[in-house]
């Protein structure tokens, strides 16, 4: 009985080993192996995740002939078929990188170090966005944090707009100084329709990259191989983009033009008027290739942005349902800006050998920045009595009444040129990097600002009849200087017996001549890719040199002995890849830790900033981040995040102790989700879900240890609806046409009233009352979009 029992045990386990298909292999991109690639098994979605080295190793019970499926987000789906148990084993699968109209020829070198991520070029094209720009989908990422939708600007991790970095094609951008509103802002730099690759860093990044302390945008435009274009018009304007090579290949272009105007969402604000804000812009990128090794590439952009305002009339109700009050405000004036920007960059790239390439950059920003307004306001302010229905006012019981002028005559003219020479080198597996770089700058200000309150008596003299301003600023100016920078860096990785380490060490030095600082950054970064992990630890300084604005007073007048802000910042990662059925999905974490000294502490109203001009502040800024992103549908990807984050500065010679920063966003929450039908992909959606806690404020003109009060949270769910006439129900192409897609998008679903600054004013009895400074409220949008 007993041998009976065992023959048969062991007839079993035969037969259910020969059952089982062992499937082994390795995925790699052409290059470098793939880790946390899902390999799925199509008919009993059983699945395995490939390893630190791309390998994976798969048991199942399908009958062969099957196939597999290979997937992993930001690549094409690969699909094998098993015809035999020797076909399973020792597979190679290469995946190629998702392309979007054109293939991207340029390449990415290894100098940005660990902890960017990587954002799909494509998700921009169907999220419904106000501004339009790659920045929406940016605002959705890790670490950042945003409370205006008519801005293109962002915070990271407790660090203000001017702290950001953004890179075209290895060329530093910058923004408009003058601009003070959202609605002024008008089209920010980069050209969704250009854009082959998109990778960010809220901190951790590498020893190339220039001074800045908060984050890195670096973006990459695409270098066709064959002719594409395409147009969008919708409610807020009008784009149009193509591109093309030779047949030889050594020569290609892409090109974009871009009208916007936010008239009709700036419509929905509380200031009734006539806005007529005009942006256009139009930037060409070419690439010449006269040979295999020497590439050249230029870049050449314009833009011209007008914002012209004849306001009318305001009314906001304000306050709680028991102490409700309402600001009616009747205007006279007008106001004109106009931004006028023009960038040229050149690159000569040499490859001299397979182990070295050599790369020489040159390239200007030009502005001439105008503002120009004059705005006279009387208004009333009175007590509200509150109904179940509506807000009902008592005309008699006014509690303030007064009147306001503001006037400016305001110009910026800025010339910054920069030259760098790169060298590139592979020795030994070691991946060098190292450049010398020279940036003359030349600014050029005339200020002519200045406010008037009268409320009750509030700014006239009680004793004599002399006026006191609110403000007062009279000031012309020029800083003719020069930024020389260099840095070294060396990446390296290696195998270990459970996964790969990879260092990435680099040396920053700089020196700015209007103070005479010289500046030595060393940052180090490691990665630890084991199976189906990633592990980052980062660490280094970070220093923001100052450029223009910080140095700028009160007054108007330069103090050029403002040194950098300063920073030892320390951060950690992981990212998790796993699978949920057969679709592969990413969670990222990291936690970081800022020291902060030399603090040159500023004020922001909407989006302007005003510094102190002074190095008079310590801080610190400690946080963690989440995210879980993966592809619900194939090959729509939809992410969630979450920060956590607090941020406190404390200035010298006060009493206060440590308050908050005024970008001190505590919680921060993003949710992007793309979808479409199962029976017709053709139709889908995208939902932008956005919600952050409220930023710090303060009285005007008080000082910096009051500005303690908090604003309300962003809360704000946008809603985009589409169907591509050029898709088939299966989501194929019905021929050579790429998308002629119809889309609807909701802006504002739920019609929260978001507050973006407030508007002071004053009673009879002297007390101060913030009104709320709201933003758009719900509006509907449609557009077409053509792509070949």
């Amino acid at each position: 009985m007993r041998i009976c029992i065992s023959l048969i045990f062991i007839l079993l386990t035969t037969l259910a080993a020969h059952a089982q298909v062992q499937i082994s292999g390795t995925v790699t991109d052409g290059k470098s192996p793939l880790v946390g690639a899902v390999v799925v098994d199509t008919l009993t979605n059983a699945s395995a995740v490939t390893d630190a080295q791309g390998r994976f190793d798969l048991a199942t019970k399908s009958r062969l002939p099957f196939a597999i499926k290979v997937r992993m987000v930001g690549y094409d789906e690969a699909i094998v078929e098993l015809t035999s148990r020797e076909s399973a084993q020792g597979i190679s699968i290469v995946m190629s990188e998702r392309q979007y109209d054109v293939d991207q020829v340029e390449v990415v070198g290894n100098r940005r170090g660990g902890g960017f991520q990587t954002i799909e070029a494509n998700v921009n094209t169907v999220t419904p966005s106000v501004s339009g720009g790659i920045e929406t989908v940016v605002k959705s990422q890790m670490g950042v944090s945003s409370n205006s939708e008519l801005s293109s600007q962002y915070r990271v991790r407790g660090g203000n707009f001017d702290e950001n970095m953004v890179y075209v094609g290895g060329v530093e951008i910058y923004r408009p100084f003058l601009i003070r509103s959202g609605e002024q802002e008008g089209l920010s730099f980069v050209n969704p329709d250009m854009i082959s690759e998109v990778a960010f860093s809220a901190g951790g990044f590498s020893a190339a990259y220039s001074d800045g302390m908060a984050s890195v945008l670096d973006v990459v435009y695409k270098s066709p191989k064959e002719h594409s274009g395409g147009a969008r018009i919708s409610l807020l304007g009008a784009s149009a983009h193509f591109a093309g090579a030779s047949k030889s290949g050594k020569l290609s272009h892409n090109t974009g033009l871009r009208y916007k105007t936010n008239q009709y969402m700036l419509g929905s604000l509380d200031t009734q008027g006539d806005y007529d804000p005009r942006f256009f812009d139009v930037q060409s990128y070419w690439t010449i290739r006269p040979s295999n090794s020497l590439t050249f590439n230029v870049l050449a952009y314009y833009a011209h942005n007008k914002y012209q305002f004849t306001p009318e009339n305001r009314e906001t109700t304000f306050g709680t349902i028991s102490d409700a009050r309402k600001l009616t405000i009747y205007f006279e004036g007008h106001e004109s800006d106009t931004y006028k920007t023009a960038v040229g960059a050149f690159s000569a790239a040499w490859q001299a050998n397979d182990a070295t390439r050599l790369t020489l950059r040159s390239s200007i920003y030009r502005s001439a920045e105008e503002e120009n307004f004059d705005i006279l306001g009387e208004y009333w302010l009175q007590q509200a009595s509150q109904s179940q229905s509506n807000t009902v006012v008592d005309q008699s019981e006014n509690i303030g009444v007064g009147g306001y002028l503001q006037h400016a005559r305001n110009e910026l003219y800025t010339t910054i040129s920069t030259f760098s020479l790169t060298l590139d080198k592979d020795i030994a597996g070691h991946q060098l990097s190292a450049q010398i770089m020279a940036r003359p700058q030349i600014f050029t200000d005339y200020t002519d600002e200045w406010s008037l309150t009268d409320s009750a008596g509030y700014i006239t003299s009680r004793n004599n009849a002399d006026l006191v301003m609110d403000e007062a600023i009279y000031a012309n100016s020029e800083l003719n200087t020069s930024y020389i920078a260099g840095y070294l860096v060396d990446e390296y990785a290696f195998a270990t017996p459970r996964g790969r380490l990879t260092l990435n060490a680099g040396l920053r030095f700089s020196r700015l001549a209007a103070n005479g600082q010289n500046i030595v950054s060393p940052r180090l970064s490691l990665r630890y890719n084991r199976s189906d992990r990633v592990l980052r630890l980062a660490f280094g300084r970070y220093c923001q040199v100052p450029l223009f604005r910080e140095f700028k007073q009160d007054d108007g007048s330069l103090n050029t002995d403002v040194k950098a802000q300063k920073s030892w910042q320390l951060l950690f990662g992981a990212d998790l890849f796993f699978s949920l059925g057969e679709r592969p999905f990413k969670f990222t974490t990291e936690a970081y830790y800022k020291w902060l000294s030399k603090i040159n502490p500023y004020s922001i109203d909407n989006v302007r900033l005003r510094y102190m001009a002074e190095n008079c502040a310590d801080g610190y800024t400690y946080g963690i981040d989440f995210k879980l992103n993966g592809e619900l549908i194939n090959d729509l990807e939809s992410w969630i995040t979450l920060s956590l984050m607090n941020s406190k500065e404390d200035l010298q010679n006060d009493d206060a102790g440590y308050i908050p920063r005024p970008s001190d966003q505590r919680v921060s929450l993003s949710m992007v989700m793309q979808d479409c039908l199962p029976a017709n992909k053709s139709v889908g959606m995208a939902l932008n879900l956005y919600f952050a806690s409220g930023l710090p404020f303060g009285p005007p003109n008080s000082e910096r240890k009051y500005a303690t009060l908090r604003m309300p949270g962003y809360k704000r769910v946008d809603l985009g609806l589409y169907k591509d006439f050029a898709l088939n129900h299966d989501g194929s192409r019905k021929g050579r046409i790429h998308s002629a897609r119809f889309g609807v998008d909701v802006f504002n679903l739920f019609d929260f009233s978001n507050t973006i600054s407030y508007f002071w004013v004053k009673d009879t009895d002297g007390r101060n009352y913030a009104v709320p400074n709201y933003l758009t409220s719900r509006r509907l949008n449609v557009s077409f979009t053509l792509e070949f």
